[in-house]
């Protein structure tokens, strides 16, 4: 059997799926689980909460970095260990929630069950990031990270179109059931590929830790740590997490403000939003991920970004000034497909970004780091269109527009970057 170290189609097979099963999670949730409770008659501050506590676990990721790096059952692999442990829980805690009782009634406990889910999904990509940075060679990371991202779309498609589908036909538990038991299909991928030859396939399994010429143990924490703060010790990376948790905002806010803009401002069924959402917006979005890797590599992460926010400040102005445009028949459609290839557009470029103001001896944990800001700006993007409810849509996308624009604030005095060149 091939293992992830020795074989190129197996590892970037097993890293498209995994990031397929992250966003299907995603899609579930911000897609088709908010559309249907807005059509039950959520409001803003509901379906931001939902947001909100499914966004918060991926700021945990700065915590799951050091963690994965330092313990683990080394004999079945560095990462592997991690990921079937997140996969299996990742089902059973949808499963769990066909246990709540009325959906509606007990919006807390469904809510809470939602942040435990994300917890786990956040330990997945984690573990899978991690994972990635171990198998693939350098002669292949660009290509396979834009399929990583392109897998991850669709998963939200199947989560987002695919599930919501399922409500809208067969209710709300065998969607639960139903996407429970493809997160443990894809359990079975990891769990019969060996990371290098010579391990362990379970842990009763005959095997032993291999490790890769050059290949060192995870240091202890204090290190880490000591790392970190040199990694942080000139501006660019600085600079570097502050765009992180600005370029987000925004995101954050489009996540809340969507399904119940769409089902209650302009009547869509969530059905019909579910399946636009998750199914063309998924598709723009897995094409701004191949087109934003494609033209970083050739005109510069700068250019690209600001192409993204640009542009995704320009779609929101229109709906926040423009009361004919956001209940106009084809606009609203615009907006949705247009801001999911943008956000997309920018997101790929950006990811090229912090790769290449990590240091090296601590690019896992750095890297992680950055993506920990961009999800806590999600959050605070939700918190945001919460407390702006009163304000109507025009406030909320005017709003949306200002803070998109924030991130050039901190891009462009990137002047140089410790990795890599064409920031």
């Amino acid at each position: 059997m091939p293992t992830l170290t020795g074989s190129k189609a197996a590892r970037t097979v097993t890293l498209c799926v995994l990031y397929a099963a992250q966003g299907m999670p995603w899609g579930f949730v911000t897609i088709a689980l908010l559309s249907y409770l807005a059509s039950q008659g959520a409001g803003l501050a509901e379906t931001a909460k939902i947001s909100t506590l499914a966004t918060l676990p991926w700021t945990f990721k700065v915590l799951w970095g050091p963690i994965i790096d330092r313990f683990t059952l080394r004999s079945m692999g560095r990462r592997r260990p991690w990921i079937l442990l997140a996969q299996l829980a990742m089902g059973a805690t949808l499963l769990a929630m066909i246990l709540v009782g009325d959906i509606t009634a007990e919006f807390e406990t469904l809510a809470w069950m939602v942040f435990l889910h994300n917890c786990f999904v956040s330990l997945q990509d984690v573990s899978s990031d991690a994972l990635a940075v171990d198998v693939l060679r350098d002669d292949e990371r660009g290509t396979v990270n834009g399929m990583m991202w392109a897998s991850n779309y669709a998963g939200v498609a199947i989560g987002g179109a695919g599930m919501g589908t399922v409500i809208a036909h067969l209710g709300l538990r065998p969607a639960f059931c139903l996407q429970a038991g493809v997160l443990f299909v894809i359990l079975c991928l990891p769990l019969f590929l060996r990371e290098r030859a010579g391990e362990r396939l379970l842990p009763w399994s005959k095997g032993e830790a291999r490790l890769e010429p050059g290949e060192e143990r995870a240091g202890d924490l204090a290190g880490l740590v000591r790392g970190l703060f040199g990694a942080f010790g000139t501006w660019p990376p600085i600079l570097g997490a502050l765009f992180a948790y600005a370029a987000s905002i925004t995101v954050g806010m489009r996540v809340a403000v969507m399904p119940v803009f769409y089902t209650q401002g302009l009547g869509w069924t969530d059905e019909r939003y579910s399946q636009v959402e998750g199914g063309v917006g998924s598709a723009a979005g897995v094409l701004g991920a191949i087109v934003g890797g494609f033209l970083a590599d050739r005109l510069g992460v700068k250019v690209v970004i600001t192409i993204g926010v640009l542009g995704v400040a320009a779609l929101c102005a229109a709906m926040g000034l423009s009361e004919e445009l956001r209940t106009h028949p084809s606009f609203p459609l615009v907006f949705l497909v247009g801001t999911s290839f943008l956000i997309s557009l920018k997101t790929v470029a950006g990811f090229a970004l912090f790769m290449r103001l990590c240091t090296p001896a601590v690019a896992g944990t750095q890297y992680t780091l950055y993506m920990a800001f961009s999800n806590l700006a999600r959050v605070s993007g939700a918190a945001l269109v919460a407390s702006l409810e009163g304000d109507g849509y025009r406030t909320i996308f005017l709003v949306m527009a200002a803070a998109i624009i924030l991130p050039l604030l901190f891009l462009y005095p990137i002047r140089q970057t410790p990795v890599g060149s064409g920031a």
